[in-house]
C-alpha cells in the first residue's frame, strides 16, 4: 500500500511540475498584458523562430505612432475575455504612419506540443525614451538650420528645417504640444513659417542669356535676403522635362528652348535623395514619404527681364583669389615682372575657345602629357560648357601658375542633373599641366582666414583639396593611387541596413559601420564605384585646418563633404592628415569619414 502510495505521488507531483511553468507563464503573461504600462505584441508559429517574427511584426504594429496634424493620438491596450490587443487610434483626415523599433524589448515563450507563443513587450517607459531621442534630434537639426540660414546655405537651411518639421509631425500629440519656441509658438507652426520665408524671399534674376539657333543658356542669380545665395538645388521645365540643377557661389545656368519667354523652376526642400545619409530621418520619413506643400517654392522666370546683377558673393570669391596672388607676388616672386605673370592666362584664351566650339583636338598642343589626360577627362564629364568668364586671376605655385575665373556648367541627361564649377588651370612651362574644379567659397574662406600661415601654404592646401575633389569626379585613380601613402590609414563609413524585424534594436538611433581597408582595398572599392556611375561629384565647406607642429607641413582638415553620385547622395565629414611639403604631389596618411564632426577630433593625436 505505502508502495503504491510512493508512485501515485511521484506520478501527481511530475504532472504538476510539468505543468507548472506553464501555469507561472500563463500568470506573467496576463501580468503583462493587464499592465497600462506595457506594450506588447503575440506571435504563434511552428517554431521559436517563427513564433518570435510575428509577436515583433505584432508589437512593431502596435507601438508604430500613428500621427497626424493637430489630432489625438492614444496607445491603448483592450482585453476582452481570452482575445486581447494593442491599439493605436487617431482621429482626422490625413493619417501617416511611422515604423519603429526599440531596445529593451522582452520575449515570454511558451513551447506547446504543435506550436510555440511567443509574447514581446516593451514598457511605455522605452517609448518615452524614443521620443525623447527625436526630439532631440530635432534640435540638433533647426540648430543647424538657423547656422546654415545665417550663411545663405539655403539648400543646408531647407532641408534641415523640413526634416526637423517631419519628425516633429511623427510624435505623438500629448508630446508635441510641448514642443515651443520661447515665445510660446508650437514648433510645427514656426517651422512651416521658417521654410514658407525662406523660400519667399529667394529672389531670382536673369544675369545673362546666350542664345543660339536651337536653345538659351539662362544664367541665373540666386539672392536670398539681398544676398548671394551659396547652395541651393531646383528643378526646372525645359519644355519637354524637370531638370535638376544646383546654386553656386549665387550663380546657376539653365538651358531651354530658344523661343522660350518664360520658365518656371522649383526650390528643393525636401531632398529626399539625402534621406539615406540619416537614419533617423530615413527610417520615418520612408513611412510618411508625401511631400508638405509650400506655395512659394516655385518661381516664375521672366527671360525678358535680364538684370544687371553680380552677386556680392562673387565678387568676394575673386577677391579671395587675388588676395592669394597678391601675397604670392610679393612674397615669392619680387623680382618678377607682374605682367610676365599674368601673361600665363594667356595660354588659357585658345583652350577655352576649344572648348566653347568643342574642337578639342586644338587643345592638344596647349596641354603637357599629364594635362592632356586632364582635359580629355574634364571634357567627358558630362556635358561641359563654359558660361562664364571673369577677370583672370593667377597665383605662383611650384614652379608654375594657377588660374582662375573660369565658370564651366556639367550636365548629365540620364540623370536630368547639372552641376556648376569653378575652373583652376595649372600652368608649367608655357603649358596646362592639370585642371581642376575650384573650392566653394566658404571653404576657400576658412583656409585664406588663417593669416598666420604663409600665403603659400595656404595656396597648397586650397591646391591639394581641389585636386583632391577632382580626382574624385574625373576618375583619376592614377592620382588617388599616388597621393594616399602605401601604409595610409583609411576608414570608410556605410550606413548599416535596418535590421530584420526580429533583430529589436534601436533603429531611430544613428546607425553606421565603420571599416578599415587597406590602400589596395579602397582603389579597388573606387574603381567598382567608377565603373557604375554616370558621375560622381563632391563638394566641400566648412573647412577646419590645423597645423599638426609648426616646423612641419603635416596638416589635419577637417571638412564638410556632399557626395553626389548617379544612384546615390550623401552628406558627412571628412578628416584627413596630409603632409603637403612637396607641393605638386602632397600624400595622404589618414583618411577617415564619419556622420558626426565630433568623432574626427582626435584622429590625428592617436596616429602620431
Amino acid at each position: 500500500m505505502n508502495k503504491q502510495f510512493t508512485w501515485y505521488f511521484v506520478y501527481v507531483f511530475a504532472v504538476i511540475t510539468a505543468l507548472l511553468p506553464r501555469v507561472v507563464f500563463a500568470q506573467d503573461i496576463d501580468a503583462i498584458k493587464s499592465d497600462p504600462n506595457m506594450i506588447w505584441g503575440q506571435g504563434i508559429g511552428e517554431n521559436l523562430q517563427a513564433a518570435d517574427d510575428a509577436a515583433v511584426k505584432d508589437l512593431i504594429s502596435q507601438i508604430s505612432v500613428m500621427v497626424e496634424n493637430n489630432v489625438e493620438t492614444t496607445i491603448s491596450n483592450e482585453q476582452s475575455g481570452d482575445e486581447a490587443k494593442t491599439s493605436v487610434s487617431t482621429t482626422g483626415n490625413l493619417r501617416v504612419s511611422s515604423s519603429v523599433s526599440l531596445s529593451n524589448c522582452k520575449r515570454l515563450v511558451v513551447e506547446e506540443d504543435r506550436f510555440v507563443v511567443v509574447l514581446r513587450y516593451v514598457d511605455r517607459v522605452e517609448i518615452d525614451k524614443m521620443f525623447d531621442a527625436r526630439k532631440a534630434k530635432i534640435e540638433d537639426l533647426i540648430s543647424a538650420a538657423e547656422t546654415a540660414e545665417e550663411n545663405t546655405k539655403i539648400g543646408d537651411a531647407l532641408r534641415n528645417y523640413y526634416w526637423a518639421l517631419k519628425l516633429t509631425i511623427s510624435i505623438p500629440e500629448e508630446h508635441r504640444t510641448k514642443m515651443v519656441t520661447d515665445d510660446g509658438k508650437l514648433i510645427t507652426t514656426d517651422l512651416r513659417g521658417r521654410i514658407s520665408t525662406i523660400l519667399d524671399s529667394v529672389k531670382v534674376e536673369v544675369r545673362k542669356i546666350e542664345n543660339t539657333e536651337d536653345a538659351n543658356t539662362v544664367e541665373l542669380a540666386f539672392t536670398y535676403q539681398g544676398r548671394p545665395v551659396t547652395n541651393c538645388d531646383y528643378a526646372y521645365f525645359d519644355g519637354y522635362d524637370w531638370m535638376i540643377a544646383s546654386v553656386k557661389d549665387g550663380v546657376a545656368v539653365t538651358e531651354l528652348p530658344a523661343d522660350a519667354k518664360k520658365f518656371m523652376l522649383r526650390i528643393e526642400y525636401e531632398f529626399q535623395n539625402l534621406w539615406k545619409s540619416d537614419p533617423m530621418v530615413n527610417t520615418i520619413l520612408q513611412q510618411m514619404p508625401s511631400r508638405l506643400p509650400f506655395r512659394q517654392w516655385e518661381k516664375r522666370v521672366d527671360l525678358t527681364q535680364v538684370a544687371a546683377v553680380e552677386p556680392e558673393m562673387i565678387k568676394t570669391n575673386k577677391a579671395a583669389t587675388k588676395e592669394l596672388a597678391k601675397e604670392m607676388t610679393i612674397d615669392t616672386l619680387a623680382a618678377c615682372n607682374k605682367k610676365e605673370v599674368f601673361n600665363q592666362a594667356e595660354v588659357i584664351v585658345p583652350l577655352i575657345k576649344a572648348m566653347e566650339e568643342r574642337t578639342y583636338d586644338a587643345a592638344r598642343d596647349l596641354c603637357s602629357e599629364n594635362g592632356w589626360k586632364w582635359f580629355e577627362k574634364l571634357v567627358k564629364y558630362g556635358n561641359a560648357k563654359i558660361i562664364e568668364r571673369n577677370e583672370l586671376q593667377v597665383s605662383s605655385f611650384a614652379n608654375g601658375y594657377l588660374v582662375r575665373g573660369i565658370k564651366a556648367r556639367f550636365s548629365f541627361k540620364r540623370n536630368n542633373k547639372s552641376f556648376v564649377e569653378d575652373l583652376v588651370f595649372y600652368i608649367k612651362d608655357g603649358l596646362i599641366e592639370g585642371i581642376n574644379f575650384g573650392l566653394e567659397k566658404n571653404a576657400l574662406d576658412d583656409i585664406n582666414n588663417h593669416s598666420m600661415w604663409d600665403a603659400y601654404s595656404r595656396l597648397v592646401l586650397v591646391n591639394f583639396l581641389e585636386n583632391y575633389k577632382t580626382a574624385y569626379a574625373l576618375e583619376r585613380l592614377d592620382y588617388l593611387n599616388a597621393v594616399f601613402s602605401e601604409d595610409a590609414l583609411i576608414i570608410v563609413g556605410n550606413k548599416i541596413p535596418q535590421p530584420k524585424v526580429a533583430e529589436v534594436t534601436a533603429v531611430d538611433a544613428e546607425s553606421y559601420e565603420h571599416n578599415k581597408l587597406t590602400k589596395s582595398e579602397y582603389m579597388k572599392q573606387l574603381e567598382r564605384v567608377f565603373a557604375k556611375q554616370e558621375y560622381v561629384n563632391i563638394q566641400f565647406e566648412d573647412a577646419s585646418v590645423k597645423k599638426t607642429n609648426r616646423t612641419s607641413e603635416r596638416y589635419e582638415i577637417i571638412i564638410k563633404q556632399h557626395y553626389y553620385s548617379a544612384t546615390y547622395a550623401d552628406k558627412g565629414y571628412l578628416y584627413l592628415l596630409a603632409d603637403i611639403s612637396n607641393p605638386e604631389m602632397p600624400i595622404i596618411h589618414v583618411r577617415v569619414w564619419d556622420e558626426n564632426r565630433n568623432n574626427l577630433m582626435n584622429y590625428g593625436e592617436w596616429v602620431f
